[in-house]
């Protein structure tokens, strides 16, 4: 039998990876009037690390990458009820190529001043890129 107060609260993990001052954003496939930053939920029984490595394979087909922290977390509630906790975390892969998923329609490499032309999922995406691009430049000083 299922938890009800598990199903509930859901925990997703979302990446900002930055390349050339831009970040990587993709289109949904489920509501393609959408963008969002590759990741997905915590499914039961997974630590943190497996899932977003399993996440980062899945969207992105990476097996490699570096993870620099955390950026931004939130919570909110979406329509049916459920709460959210979102985390964003910043990541390094400058050699590999990005293959996406069928989960995702197209892929843009976007500044933070072209946030604004896009869509987002997730309401609180364009504070999650603008914070990862401010760790990261205060990484590569």
């Amino acid at each position: 039998m299922s938890d009800p107060i598990r199903e509930k609260f859901v925990i997703s993990q979302k990446a900002v990876l930055i390349r050339d001052n831009k970040c990587l954003i993709m289109k949904m496939t489920k509501s393609s009037e959408h963008w969002e930053l590759p990741g997905g939920r915590i499914d039961e029984g997974e630590m943190f690390d497996t899932s977003f490595a399993r996440e980062m394979k899945e969207e992105l087909n990476f097996d490699n990458f570096e993870h620099l922290g955390v950026v931004h977390y939130e919570t909110w509630y979406i329509p049916d009820g459920s709460a959210v906790c979102g985390i964003a975390n910043l990541i390094k892969n400058d050699k590999d190529e990005v293959v996406i998923s069928d989960e995702h329609l197209d892929m843009k490499w976007v500044t933070q001043d072209e946030l604004d032309d896009y869509n987002f999922f997730w309401p609180s995406s364009k504070k999650m890129i603008k914070q990862g691009v401010e760790k990261y430049n205060l990484i590569n000083k």
